[in-house]
């Protein structure tokens, strides 16, 4: 069976970087996710934003960004049209389907299964991902 893959709840540019430099030295996949309020009030082109500044900080292939677009088509449509790896959306099945078909065109992943660790009001980053993944090594 394989794991799931872990994506870490952030708020703040610093969050990431320190987060991105910890995994860097574990040797594990960065996934960075971002709730909806945030996305909702800052609006989509915030995170296209952020990520230019996190790719001139970290370089391209040392993160990949995960967004929760809520109960909000249009904006899981704008994120999966500008190629955000991986979205989150809820909403009936017809609405999925379509939405499904847009994301695969554009090798986008919806509703992806992750074990999202939230890491917004935690001051010593290291120490948490340094248990992460010493748990992860225990269990194998």
């Amino acid at each position: 069976m394989k794991k799931k893959l872990n994506a870490f709840t952030i708020n703040t540019l610093d969050q990431a970087v320190d987060i991105i430099w910890e995994n860097k030295k574990y040797k594990k996949k960065t996934i960075l996710h971002l709730k909806y309020y945030f996305v909702k009030g800052f609006g989509s082109e915030f995170v296209l934003t952020f990520q230019k500044m996190l790719i001139s900080k970290c370089g391209k292939s040392n993160f990949q960004l995960f967004v929760d677009c809520g109960f909000d088509n249009s904006l899981s449509i704008r994120m999966a049209i500008k190629k955000i790896e991986y979205i989150k959306l809820r909403g009936n099945l017809l609405i999925l389907k379509k939405i499904k078909d847009i994301t695969n065109k554009n090798r986008v992943l919806l509703n992806p299964a992750f074990n999202i660790v939230d890491c917004r009001n935690i001051k010593n980053i290291n120490l948490k991902i340094k248990k992460l993944y010493f748990r992860e090594k225990n269990e194998n």
